[in-house]
């Protein structure tokens, strides 16, 4: 992917967030990681306006390299920094407000399943990182305790984080985080949810980790190949 390519995409991925519900004009950022820079969304601009040309270039530092006039970075550009430093697998960065997954964030609950067999192949459990003022360094000091091997985390009293080595995916997790907590909600709404045999819960939660781990490492192998100089 070229890097107008990409930042095509993290606009497209912007607007779907705003489509779908998941962010406002004031809420929610999103960024991806090129060649050792940065793109990611600006702060204080509808997303039904946004164009690659609006995307904040930053280095690793947070020190920002191409801005358009007027335009200064999310207030949050260091909690995504933190991500990519904890996980050098991760590619893409997409946080934001999505209402169930929200809601969770909100009453300082995980979001996890003994029911829903997608969830744990897929996502596994959804940790709550302790509560940070957003925009400051307090909202990611929580992260190197929780993050793991986890691909998407609820930021208490805020809202929801998600992580990958593709921009879509990463999306793609915010989408199926929001999912299943407005499923869960609906259900515990009807009755009690019945859970998994046991055994075979056991089994979906390991592989569905050990999935994501071999994910990680062929990320970090991918990385690795690609920084070698030939």
């Amino acid at each position: 992917m070229t890097e107008n390519q990409l930042k095509e995409k993290i606009v497209e991925v912007v607007k779907r967030e705003y489509r779908n519900g998941m962010v406002n004009m004031f809420e929610g950022n999103v960024s991806a990681r090129f060649d050792g820079r940065y793109f990611i969304t600006p702060s204080q601009v509808s997303k039904e306006i946004m164009t690659p040309e609006m995307l904040i270039e930053i280095d690793e530092s947070g020190n920002v390299l191409k801005a358009p006039d007027g335009l200064k970075p999310s207030t949050e550009v260091m909690m995504h920094l933190e991500v990519y430093r904890l996980r050098p697998d991760v590619q893409a960065v997409v946080h934001n407000h999505s209402p169930y997954a929200t809601a969770y964030a909100l009453c300082g609950l995980p979001i996890e399943s003994d029911c829903m067999t997608e969830m744990n192949l897929t996502l596994g459990r959804i940790p709550v990182v302790p509560y940070g003022t957003p925009g400051t360094d307090r909202i990611y000091q929580g992260f190197s305790d929780v993050i793991g091997s986890h691909c998407a985390m609820l930021l208490a009293n805020h809202g929801l984080i998600t992580f990958a080595d593709d921009l879509e995916l990463a999306y793609s997790y915010a989408e199926a985080a929001e999912k299943v907590a407005q499923t869960l909600f609906i259900a515990h709404q009807i009755g009690s949810p019945v859970s998994l045999p046991q055994q075979e819960l056991e089994h979906m939660r390991a592989y569905g980790e050990s999935k994501r781990v071999q994910r990680i490492n062929r990320a970090l192998e991918q990385a690795r190949h690609i920084s070698v100089p030939v």
